[in-house]
């Protein structure tokens, strides 16, 4: 049981803690302007507090969405590249693309430093702005760690050089439903229909069967009538 918390809290550690900046930054926005308006009397901390919350909250979502593969890739020209060069582009790219990272990283590193040398205090919190920094380069390591991480699934399930794709519910990349799966039929294109066979007593006659004497009480509408039954009455 503890296993298995640990593994969803990891799996899921940036979900929970971008709801719960959500929530935070919604609640001193919210207490902020009922304090204005309703009590006359405004809060000191709260649009300091929800500054620094949309800060971690913008750092986070970018490690969520380097973890989901949702972040904005032009793969258009991937098909039109040869076979074997298809395999690197993509991979090179995030390679890049981690160099990047560890560069921000490192100088956000350097930043933290020197505000922890010379302290800057915030005005309203009293707190130290090497802490609200520290976003900084822990955000490009863990985007950096989530990438990695995404190539060693892709490895092991044998994906590795394929286009990335999203995370499907059930958190396998591509596991969602196909865009064409819910897709309308197209206007003036009829779709074909089997049509049903007739049933075994569609010319049986008497009560029961589908003819004259049947239960609906109907006469075919195209083709001749069918034979009248032996003593029944004219329909009307």
């Amino acid at each position: 049981m503890i296993s298995f918390a640990l593994r969803r809290l990891y799996q899921d550690l940036e979900q929970y803690f971008c709801a719960f900046l959500m929530v935070l930054m919604v609640f001193c926005l919210g207490a902020q302007v009922f304090f204005r308006f309703v009590l006359n009397a405004s809060l000191t901390w709260s649009e300091e507090l929800s500054r620094f919350a949309f800060i971690w909250l913008v750092y986070m979502g970018a490690v969520l969405g380097a973890k989901e593969r949702i972040h904005i890739r032009v793969t258009a020209f991937h098909h039109l590249l040869p076979a074997r060069a298809r395999g690197w582009v993509i991979p090179a790219a995030d390679l890049l693309w981690v160099s990047i990272n560890l560069t921000f990283a490192w100088q956000g590193a350097l930043q933290v430093g020197h505000l922890l040398r010379f302290s800057y205090i915030s005005p309203a919190l009293q707190w130290n702005m090497a802490l609200i920094y520290a976003i900084v380069p822990l955000g490009f390591l863990l985007m950096s760690f989530r990438i990695v991480e995404g190539y060693w699934r892709d490895w092991r399930r044998g994906t590795l050089g394929q286009i990335p794709e999203a995370a499907g519910p059930d958190g396998v990349p591509g596991g969602g439903p196909h865009p064409d799966a819910a897709r309308a039929p197209e206007s003036g294109r009829a779709e074909p229909t089997a049509s049903p066979d007739p049933p075994a007593s569609a010319s049986a006659d008497g009560p029961g069967g589908g003819g004259p004497g049947g239960p609906t009480g109907r006469e075919p509408e195209t083709g001749p009538p069918g034979p009248r039954p032996i003593g029944g009455r004219d329909e009307p």
